[in-house]
């Protein structure tokens, strides 16, 4: 088949047609252009991706791989099972099988085994309720603990997340709307407090990269999409709200996701100083930064063990 006559694949915001090796390379052009803009890799330390086994951190993990391997970097995948039958042990699956064929180590750490509980235990989530606090919000405290924990008992010295420019617009005004000023100043392409000793440090390679043009790339590249990748313990939370109104604001006004994020970029030297540490304290129980005597992961398992 001619050059001119191959199957387009994906229109740019400029109206520019791709077939599929452009789209590849747009995007992997895309990628490489963040971790450059923003100094998220170098050449020295360990690299790890977190790896839940969904479409974006296998995404990914493939891509980091191929960069990792080709510039000489030690590199593996860590995932959390936090114990949701039907769900995460199906999901991580995947991501087990994807990581054996591509030969990419993966490590795998449980809250059963590190917690003493089950993240779907009827005692869990009754616990949870009563304290009137949401599924995502606990679980998300506890994953990102251990995984800074497990992190720096392997001595490795970044962290990659699959978070996107969808869910970053979606951070950004999920803040906004509840007048949290300084967690916006910790968000960005490259975040967490590295330079405090606690915390391994965080980078989102897909910063600048919207939701479909991962799944098209993990489609084309024959990555699995896990089926039904919503978790069952989510619920109808606000972030939930803010999503499906950004969706609805997207079909409306095209790149308003970008134009929220390049004017959060504007913005964000500025928080960053205004919020920056100052006096450090550090959790008597993890010794990991904490704004009080115990950090929120501490607090959490203090109530739920």
């Amino acid at each position: 088949m001619a050059r001119g006559k191959e199957k387009l694949v994906y229109v740019l915001s400029n109206g520019k047609k791709l077939n599929k090796n452009q789209f590849l390379r747009y995007f992997e052009k895309k990628v490489l252009y963040t971790i450059r803009k923003y100094d998220l890799i170098r050449k020295k330390g360990k690299v790890a991706v977190a790896c839940s086994g969904g479409k974006d951190s296998l995404t990914l993990t493939y891509i980091l791989a191929k960069f990792c391997n080709e510039k000489g970097i030690d590199f593996i995948a860590l995932a959390i099972d936090e114990g949701i039958s039907g769900y995460r042990d199906r999901i991580l699956k995947t991501a087990q099988d994807f990581c054996k064929k591509q030969k990419i180590p993966l490590k795998i750490f449980y809250f059963k085994k590190e917690f003493g509980f089950n993240f779907g235990d009827e005692k869990i989530q009754k616990i949870i309720k009563e304290f009137k606090l949401s599924n995502c919000y606990v679980c998300s405290i506890l994953k990102r603990w251990l995984l800074n924990k497990k992190a720096k008992k392997m001595k490795i010295d970044i962290i990659a997340t699959g978070h996107n420019i969808d869910d970053e617009a979606e951070n950004i005004m999920l803040n906004w709307f509840k007048g949290n000023p300084e967690q916006l100043a910790k968000l960005g392409p490259k975040t967490g407090t590295q330079e405090l000793g606690s915390f391994v440090q965080r980078i989102k390679p897909f910063y600048l990269c919207k939701t479909k043009e991962i799944v098209l790339y993990a489609k084309l590249k024959g990555i699995p999409i896990p089926r039904n990748p919503i978790c069952p313990l989510r619920g109808r939370t606000f972030r939930v709200d803010i999503r499906y109104w950004l969706e609805k604001m997207d079909k409306k006004h095209i790149e308003i996701k970008n134009a929220i994020v390049n004017s959060f970029l504007k913005l964000m030297p500025l928080l960053k100083k205004k919020y920056a540490y100052g006096k450090i304290r550090k959790c008597k129980k993890c010794g990991f930064v904490s704004a009080g005597e115990l950090c929120k992961a501490c607090q959490l398992l203090k109530e739920l063990r």
